[in-house]
């Protein structure tokens, strides 16, 4: 879920502290709070995490509102998304925006409001439609209605028999666990013969950096492995759900969890009856 959902979402039920003279939450002010280290009880100065001379987190004494693992898949969504990556889906007001693609041209769809429908009307309310501004063909459109529902069924079908087969298959554990836990360790070390004199300061401080650097890439490396699993987790959960009242990011989620693209193929002009045989879902 993108934290502008999360953002509106709180604003409706009143939640957070908007600066005095605006009325919306700031973006960068809710992402540090959902990032916060302080959430699963780690002291933290000038926003880095305490450590103790065993090299682990210093622990306040507050009410913990995440998991350690928790909190770190939140961090290794956030640290994600910051990257730029031209080719990562954001949210869209049709399910199939940037997923569709026309079958002649390969360009992608965009969907497109019906201006003269209004409620009760018998007309459509949107189409995807291959646009040539958009540097497609201009050959292909199709009613969206139909077209989302015929995906929606295919995807919760496909994702119920996967899901009935995760259900009987073992919990993956994070396969760097005890390559972790030997740097941890040698930065105790290091701190320990430091501290009796065993190495001197400086050979201390040229030896922790690269240990550092690889503690921290671990742990990152770790909460993207939690955030996948708990994605996965998470979709299969949101199967039972009504796919509808789901935000457009959750439901588009799904789909690309099972579809990489639907190719939508001419139809002929003229109205004609829905033919799923001309949308083509390529599966992953």
């Amino acid at each position: 879920m993108r934290v502008g959902t999360i953002r509106t979402d709180w604003q409706t039920r009143g939640l957070g502290h908007p600066r005095q003279g605006t009325k919306r939450l700031a973006h960068h002010y809710l992402e540090h709070m959902l990032t916060n280290p302080r959430l699963c009880r780690f002291r933290t100065y000038r926003g880095e995490v305490l450590l103790d001379d065993a090299n682990q987190p210093v622990i306040g004494e507050w009410e913990t509102i995440n998991t350690v693992e928790e909190w770190e898949t939140v961090c290794a969504v956030v640290a994600e998304r910051k990257q730029k990556d031209p080719g990562r889906m954001l949210a869209r007001k049709y399910l199939l925006s940037g997923i569709a693609r026309c079958g002649l041209c390969h360009a992608k769809i965009r969907g497109q409001a019906n201006r003269l429908w209004k409620p009760g009307s018998k007309a459509a309310k949107f189409s995807y439609q291959c646009s040539v501004v958009n540097g497609g063909c201009g050959r292909v459109a199709r009613v969206g209605e139909p077209v989302d529902e015929f995906i929606i069924s295919l995807v919760l079908a496909e994702q119920r028999e996967r899901a009935a087969v995760s259900a009987v298959a073992p919990a993956q554990q994070w396969p760097k666990a005890a390559e972790l836990a030997a740097v941890e360790a040698d930065l105790v070390e290091l701190t320990q013969a430091a501290k009796a004199k065993k190495i001197t300061v400086s050979t201390l401080l040229l030896l922790l950096p690269d240990l550092e650097r690889r503690r921290d890439e671990l742990k990152l490396e770790r909460g993207r492995f939690n955030k996948d699993r708990q994605q996965a987790e998470s979709l299969s959960a949101d199967i039972g759900e009504d796919f509808r009242s789901l935000p457009i990011e959750r439901q588009q989620a799904l789909v690309l969890h099972s579809l990489s693209a639907v190719l939508i193929h001419p139809a002929g002009r003229g109205r004609r009856k829905f033919d799923p045989s001309l949308i083509e879902p390529v599966w992953r």
